[in-house]
């Protein structure tokens, strides 16, 4: 409450000196006015502003101690809900290193998971060079599970002077800096690695002949010269028409299975024409009749 006697004194106001009666009577109208004269005051402009004066201090005071506290805190509630890292549950990872999906990750054992922001994670995971696509969950009440899905090698491909793994898709995946894939097939010639998808599919049904690939060149852009492991070079026909590598495959492998043709010590073998089989035998190995191709492979005749 305003004591308004002292407040009036404060300003210097004081009323004329007369009779008793008659000071009083002015005393009680320079009351009256004094008081709407306080009350027309923006007390509340007044408080706002002190209002606004302390908040921004504190804010100041926030931000000057913003990162301890902010640590302080997250320790704090991570300690006192038992939210920090026990377990890390990595699957699908073949290629990827234990290390660089961790630092990927941003978590290890013992780290607090408040705060943790899994999408981010899961696309800093996925800029690795092997993984296609990761997941990132967290499983209560302190275990992180990530399950990346690689890309497959598919055989390999010079570029640039460099030998790079290839997926599926004829991607370059990694350069294989330390020869670790030289057991893939390597693969030559102006766009081979984007067409070596088709090749490969129609090779899958014969793991017998897929297993010995060594080396693939694509010729002209139309079609696949193979060498295998024994140094022999088979020629595979481009895709016309009914006839293409998707039939002339299965004449290779019952030459193989009948003659053992890619054992040979070199030579080559073929496949171009859909109606002959040419075979070119290293020195010393005497020709002959190979192999009659079931009816309705290619109308191919005795060789």
């Amino acid at each position: 409450m305003v004591d308004l006697f002292r407040a009036a004194a404060d300003l210097g106001v004081t009323p004329a000196a007369e009779s008793d009666e008659q000071e009083i009577g002015r005393g009680r109208r320079w009351l009256a006015r004094f008081e709407q004269r306080v009350a027309a005051w923006p007390w509340r402009r007044l408080g706002q502003g002190a209002l606004v004066v302390v908040v921004l201090s504190g804010v100041g005071v926030a931000w000057w101690w913003r990162a301890p506290l902010g640590e302080a805190l997250t320790t704090y509630v991570a300690e006192a809900t038992g939210a920090t890292v026990q377990s890390l549950v990595v699957s699908g990872a073949v290629y990827s290193g234990k290390e660089e999906l961790q630092q990927a990750l941003g978590l290890g054992k013992g780290d607090s998971l408040v705060g943790f922001d899994a999408a981010a994670a899961r696309r800093r995971i996925e800029a690795l060079p092997w993984v296609r696509l990761a997941s990132v969950d967290r499983q209560l009440p302190a275990t992180v599970k990530v399950t990346v899905y690689e890309h497959v090698p598919l055989a390999r491909v010079v570029f640039e002077g460099a030998i790079w793994v290839v997926n599926q898709n004829g991607e370059r995946v990694v350069e294989d800096r330390e020869n670790r894939f030289a057991n893939l097939p390597l693969l030559q010639g102006e766009g081979a690695g984007a067409a070596a998808g088709a090749l490969f599919g129609a090779m899958e049904v014969w793991p017998q002949l897929l297993g010995q690939l060594r080396e693939a060149k694509l010729v002209g852009g139309r079609r696949w010269d193979l060498r295998f492991v024994s140094g022999v070079v088979v020629q595979l026909p481009e895709q016309v028409a009914d006839y293409g590598p998707s039939v002339a495959l299965p004449i290779l492998a019952k030459l193989e299975e009948a003659r053992h043709v890619l054992a040979l010590n070199g030579g080559e073998v073929d496949l171009r024409l859909p109606d002959r089989v040419v075979l070119r035998l290293p020195e010393g190995v005497q020709a002959g009749p190979v192999v009659k191709p079931a009816e309705g492979a290619g109308g191919q005749g005795q060789v």
